[in-house]
């Protein structure tokens, strides 16, 4: 018996989904995380394909989500692969 092995999923949010930069974070609320380079904004969002985590950049108005497995996946990989990602150039 095998068992079915989930693929990772990133999604873009929907368009015209109009985001806020959180005023309040509080216990419960969105995380910022910021220095003088960037800004993110990280909260736990609801969707019709279950949990998945946000990570929102409104400096770069981009955003992506990631379910379990995804960020599960990037839990086991090697610093260099991280480093790898910041060397890319954001595309337009």
């Amino acid at each position: 018996m095998s068992e079915a092995v989930p693929i990772p999923e990133a999604e873009n949010p929907g368009d015209g989904e109009v985001l806020h930069y959180p005023r309040d974070g509080g216990d419960e609320g969105p995380i910022v995380v910021a220095n003088e380079f960037v800004d993110v904004v990280v909260r736990r969002v609801e969707t019709r394909n279950g949990v998945r985590l946000e990570i929102w950049s409104p400096r770069r108005n981009t955003c992506v989500r990631f379910d379990a497995v995804a960020l599960d996946c990037l839990s086991y990989q090697e610093p260099e692969f991280i480093t790898s990602l910041l060397a890319r150039k954001p595309g337009p």
